[in-house]
């Protein structure tokens, strides 16, 4: 196939793990969808990447006239949910209220966004380290206020990563090679592992583990297993 929808193919393959596990978990259902919408409007950020990090070909040319496109919309949205459900989802699990306070706790996600804006401000020539610098720091304080949630940002992280990698390399051979037309040949210094640039699967790795616990942090959750729950029940 034509590299030319190579992001929109990526962003079609998400979705489509999205809505899977969107319709076997009906129990994760409100935490996929207020993690994915949280996750769109990132979609935006695709301007900082282009063009030193990649210049992708876009639906209706809006990449190359904005900056961004609506397959970043579409790839933020799907990598959201699923980042943020798929520890829940393999161990089965799911979340459960630990406090009656119902305000929003958005320590690590503030200290995000303004690491994020801070690297951008002195590096804007290196975005994709920004991002995995910001969600990494996030991650870190995310640990130390929640300790309980230190497993699972740890095994997400991982399973994301492997995911994405899997996903990346499906996509990167079925649409001929988008590394070559899209990406920086700096990223890296052009560094892939069967055609993956290693630093896409470090900010997987990165966005995975703090993007997993963003819902449980923010709403006062904590996790917990669904097969204890139905022995008890026995």
């Amino acid at each position: 196939m034509s590299s030319q929808y190579g992001y929109l193919g990526g962003g079609l393959v998400l979705l489509t793990f999205w809505v899977i596990m969107f319709l076997v978990r009906k129990d994760l259902r409100r935490e996929i969808i207020w993690a994915s919408l949280v996750g769109l409007p990132f979609g935006f950020i695709e301007r900082l990447f282009v063009p030193y990090y990649w210049y992708p070909d876009s639906l209706f040319n809006l990449m190359r006239q904005y900056g961004f496109g609506l397959e970043g919309f579409l790839y933020s949205f799907s990598v959201a949910g699923i980042a943020a459900v798929g520890y829940e989802f393999l161990e089965k699990r799911k979340t459960v209220k630990i406090t009656r306070d119902r305000k929003l706790h958005l320590g690590p996600f503030i200290a995000f966004l303004l690491v994020y804006m801070f690297l951008e401000m002195f590096f804007p020539a290196k975005p994709m380290f920004d991002l995995i610098a910001a969600f990494i720091c996030g991650s870190i304080l995310t640990a130390l206020w929640r300790p309980d949630l230190l497993k699972q940002i740890l095994i997400s992280g991982l399973v994301f990563g492997m995911f994405y990698f899997v996903v990346f390399a499906f996509v990167n051979a079925i649409f001929g090679n988008i590394v070559s037309q899209f990406y920086s040949p700096q990223v890296f210094n052009n560094f892939k592992i069967l055609g993956v640039p290693l630093e896409e699967i470090i900010g997987a790795f990165a966005g995975g583990a703090f993007l997993s616990t963003l819902y449980e942090y923010t709403r006062a959750y904590r996790e917990k297993n669904i097969s204890h729950e139905k022995k008890n029940t026995v």
